[in-house]
């Protein structure tokens, strides 16, 4: 996927690369002015943790989102921001691991090189946002409800360098002098789409139509394929565009025949032996946090550190999911099986803290290790609302074909869901990481989450 929920696109995948080069330039630049006290094999190896600190902390800092790109001041700041933490890493190393001679004058000429270098880079490459290199032009054939979401999504969107060019349609209508439709061009028919290509630079076909009367130009298309022109249903391009898969168009013969939905036993043994080394690695490491939240939520409020609750896992089998206790004892007593609300005023205010953080999920890292759950994947649901959800929803029975997980897409884009009735977005959201799903788009969730936890927006 060249872009990915609207959020990441080829002029952020260009601005890492260029990041990614301007550290590598300062390591070089340094040593060609003066070779440091330091094996080549080990200097080689400083520049490429260096080059992988410094992009995940620009990623952080939401260096890489389209509107940060096209945005001088948020530009700096992320760079700023980012040398910053860099400074204070730094300081660490230098007061807490002994360094080989000549190491701090030689991390100090590396920074002093690479900041400047990084805001140059940044602008040129911020005035290089507009040209035809770093822009996709999109034409949709078919002026109708799914074109024009499609139109209307690129529009919102166009800091993503996706670009919207116009509609090709039979509707004679729509063919008068200056005409448009819902206030985007008409560029001709679908039978000239040769010429059309050849006018205006067309990089992605969109076929929007749903008329079967409508011309539909399957050899131009075929064509125009193998020239290096991409051409995309208006489904899938909403889906890759939106990061969601669209309730409202879906069909079983759509989830059925086409792509996705399916992994190799690869993936599955790949994706196992990462949940089992990751939840010992973070069990490990969260240790020390686990304690001092334990005792923070015994001193707020009576009532047990750890709080289970019955789940249904993989294939609707229930198990027990582990969470540290951030309401008060007994919460539904009264209420029986509830969403949680905004506002919630059964959270404590350890457990308000640790929701914010997502600190209070920590325990489900045993449940990954059991075997109950992965590190990624959809939100484990209570039995209580699952009944009610599978009539709601037809679809809603794929998302227990695998492993619920501790985090999610739908968990990082959407939050928490206070209501049956506002499932359906995050039902959408699911269905496109099962039809989607990778290592790349887990890896992308967990340093999603990790940002989701270091920005306190976990609720």
């Amino acid at each position: 996927m060249y872009y990915l929920n609207g959020v990441y696109s080829p002029r952020s995948i260009c601005a890492a690369v260029v990041d990614g080069a301007c550290v590598l330039a300062a390591f070089a630049i340094t040593w060609a002015v003066g070779p440091p006290p330091i094996a080549l094999a080990h200097y080689l190896l400083a520049a490429g943790v260096t080059v992988a600190l410094t992009l995940g902390a620009l990623f952080f800092n939401e260096a890489y989102r389209p509107e940060t790109l096209g945005d001088g001041q948020r530009t700096l700041v992320s760079i700023l921001v980012t040398m910053g933490m860099g400074f204070a890493g730094a300081l660490l190393c230098y007061f807490g691991v002994p360094l080989p001679d000549g190491a701090t004058p030689t991390m100090a000429s590396i920074a002093a090189i690479m900041f400047p270098l990084l805001v140059v880079a940044r602008m040129f490459l911020r005035l290089s946002l507009g040209t035809r290199l770093l822009t996709i032009n999109v034409v949709v054939i078919g002026a109708t409800d799914l074109g024009l979401r499609v139109a209307r999504m690129l529009q919102d969107r166009s800091d993503t360098g996706i670009r919207m060019l116009g509609f090709l349609t039979d509707d004679r209508a729509l063919h008068q002098h200056g005409a448009s439709y819902a206030g985007f061009r008409v560029l001709g028919r679908p039978h000239e789409l040769e010429k059309i290509l050849l006018d205006w630079d067309v990089d992605h076909i969109v076929v929007a139509s749903k008329d079967r009367h409508e011309h539909f130009p399957a050899d131009t298309l075929m064509l125009s394929k193998t020239r290096g022109v991409h051409v995309e249903s208006g489904l899938s391009f909403l889906e890759r565009l939106s990061g969601r898969v669209h309730m409202r168009d879906l069909r079983s013969s759509y989830l059925i025949f086409g792509p996705g939905f399916s992994c190799g036993p690869t993936y599955r043994l790949t994706r196992r032996a990462l949940d089992v080394v990751g939840a010992t690695l973070l069990l490990f490491l969260a240790a020390p946090v686990l304690a001092l939240t334990a005792l923070a939520i015994k001193l707020d409020s009576p009532g047990p550190i750890l709080f289970r609750q019955r789940r249904l896992g993989k294939d609707d089998k229930p198990f027990m999911m582990n969470k540290l206790r951030s309401m008060c004892e007994n919460a539904e007593s009264k209420s029986g099986a509830v969403f949680t609300s905004e506002n919630d005023d059964r959270i404590t205010r350890v457990g308000y803290f640790i929701r914010r953080t997502r600190l209070d999920e920590l325990p489900q890292l045993w449940n990954v290790l059991v075997g109950d759950m992965s590190l990624v994947g959809p939100r484990a649901e209570r039995p209580e609302f699952a009944e009610t959800l599978h009539e709601i929803y037809p679809y809603y029975a794929l998302r227990t074909t695998v492993r619920p997980g501790v985090t999610g897409w739908a968990q990082t884009r959407y939050g928490y869901v206070n209501s049956v009735e506002g499932y359906e977005e995050k039902l959408a959201l699911d269905l496109y990481y099962l039809k989607y799903r990778s290592l790349f788009l887990d890896l992308v969730i967990l340093a999603q989450t990790v940002k989701t936890v270091l920005h306190f927006r976990g609720m």
